[in-house]
């Protein structure tokens, strides 16, 4: 009984690369994105975000999970973040506050910076003064696409 269990299993495996796309079949036992998938997802979206370099002092995964969106069947995977980034030369100067600390229209005064776009996400650029370290506390939502995942950054990432 036990061979003949081997024996399918066996078979299950020579037969389903054929049934599965090429990445599929590459990745059955698991090739979900990883935590390096979202520190270069991190790192594209804060040079679109900030106009001026940071430098990335810590970057941590605090979780992850599967998801299936059960109304398309689409599949999903979240990564869940901290990151701390330090801008010697600062970032979006030109969003400045005034004296009175007020923002010129297109800057936000949140402190709450965050890189991949939300409805929940302050609107407009934001200052970061020279010198100052600011930490993400973020997630990231994975598509699966036949070449991999789609990342927020609109990049596929596979293994």
């Amino acid at each position: 009984m036990r061979g003949a269990f081997l024996k399918l299993i066996a078979l299950t495996l020579a037969v389903a690369p054929l049934a599965a796309g090429s990445a599929q079949a590459y990745c059955m036992f698991g090739c979900d994105p990883t935590e390096d998938h979202a520190k270069q997802i991190f790192e594209n979206l804060l040079k679109q975000r900030f106009d001026k370099p940071g430098k990335v002092l810590e970057f941590k995964q605090t979780m992850s999970e599967r998801l299936e969106m059960h109304a398309t069947g689409e599949k999903g995977y979240e990564i869940f973040f901290n990151a701390r980034v330090q801008f010697p030369d600062g970032a979006n100067l030109d969003c400045k506050p005034d004296d009175a600390g007020k923002f010129k229209d297109g800057c936000s005064p949140s402190k709450h910076y965050v890189t991949a776009p939300r409805s929940a996400d302050p609107k407009g650029k934001q200052y970061v003064a020279p010198g100052e370290t600011v930490t993400f506390d973020e997630e990231y939502r994975f598509y699966e696409d036949p070449k991999g995942w789609k990342g927020p950054d609109g990049n596929v990432y596979s293994q």
